[in-house]
């Protein structure tokens, strides 16, 4: 499986250039602190385009840095960034601290160079192509606030930060949040017609075609449709019980999970509260499918999900061969093998695609 950690040859993408313009704007702002420093370090050290945006960011910024700009009719003009000490290292000014000497007057203007800054950044994230994988590919980012998002194979997410909430559009695929801990600062991730509030949690969101899934690995989320706690409907607690699955309530009504539980929303059933494996759940993490007594109907829609080489089972009586047991992500002619010689079965390459079929059949 390809995971896309690394830099890409050239200039830094346009969702790196935005995260790094991001972090710019942050390490100038008045809410700097060790945290952030920490968290920004992280950031770069995961991977060198993300090193390289931060330098071109930076230089962004001081150069604009460079210009004259009258503050008032009492101050001589001056810049509005920092200077950077006479030999001082580049690394020893991206995340360090930095001393400012700026009046009030200058303080503002420096407010709204981050503002532009931060709204630059806004603008690359809302691009479409900015949070996306290919099939059979992975992707790690971190967020601006320090949360780490996880893409699975063949998703698409949006985000938007400003002052008020954090919001993430899972338009498709699978995303695990481990969401950094602000209460003042709400993080949302909207899927389908519902959305996720969470505060230090860690969670994974599948928004299929089919059905939605929402399960909580630690601390606490609500599941609500779309603008319902806004409209002042109060939460309900539905409890998976002995783990097997049970009816989570009407559409309507908010719900609270607790470590461990997942809500299935899929049309026209109501919704489903259970307790899977959470080792299963979030085995694509370290590349695997891990099955357990699973359809061989539905086993192909998963191994599916990470080639572009599909298999198609036809036979409601291989569709129904049950099985376990873990698969390598995107590793489709490994599976096939297996499964043809474990249950006497044929595989047929046509078009494309892989049928696997009865060993009897023509």
């Amino acid at each position: 499986m390809n995971t896309r950690d690394s830099a890409s040859p050239g200039k830094p993408s346009a969702a790196t250039r935005a995260e790094a313009a991001a972090w710019v704007a942050r390490l100038h702002g008045p809410n700097r602190n060790a945290r952030v420093e920490e968290a920004c370090r992280r950031w770069m050290a995961e991977d060198p385009e993300r090193a390289a945006a931060f330098e071109l960011l930076t230089d962004t910024w001081e150069k604009a840095g460079q210009l004259n700009v009258p503050v008032d009719t009492h101050e001589p003009r001056t810049s509005v960034v920092p200077r950077r000490a006479a030999g001082a290292s580049r690394d020893s000014l991206r995340c360090a601290p930095v001393g400012f000497r700026i009046s009030f007057s200058r303080a503002a203007l420096a407010t709204v160079a981050i503002a532009v800054v931060a709204i630059a950044a806004t603008a690359l994230y809302l691009r479409p192509e900015g949070l996306a994988t290919g099939v059979g590919e992975q992707r790690t980012l971190t967020l601006p606030d320090g949360t780490r998002v996880y893409l699975n194979t063949n998703s698409r997410a949006v985000v938007h930060f400003d002052r008020q909430v954090r919001r993430v559009e899972l338009a498709k695929g699978e995303a695990l949040f481990e969401v950094a801990h602000n209460p003042a600062w709400p993080f949302i991730v909207r899927a389908g017609p519902r959305e996720v509030r969470a505060l230090g949690t860690a969670f994974v969101v599948r928004n299929d075609p089919r059905q939605l899934a929402i399960t909580l690995v630690e601390g606490s989320v609500r599941v609500s449709p779309q603008g319902a706690e806004a409209a002042g409907t109060q939460p309900e607690r539905k409890a998976a019980g002995s783990g097997n699955p049970t009816q989570a309530g009407a559409a309507t009504e908010v719900l609270t999970l607790d470590p461990g539980e997942r809500v299935t929303f899929a049309s026209g059933h109501p919704a489903r509260l259970d307790r899977p494996s959470l080792e299963k759940i979030t085995a694509w993490r370290r590349g695997q499918i891990s099955l357990d007594d699973t359809t061989l109907a539905d086993t192909v829609s998963e191994i599916n999900r990470y080639n572009v080489t599909h298999v198609v089972v036809r036979d409601p009586s291989v569709a129904a061969i049950r099985l376990s047991g873990v698969f390598r992500a995107g590793d489709t002619q490994n599976f096939v093998t297996a499964v043809t010689r474990t249950y006497h079965l044929r595989a047929r390459n046509e078009g494309g695609e892989i049928f696997l079929e009865p060993s009897t059949a023509r």
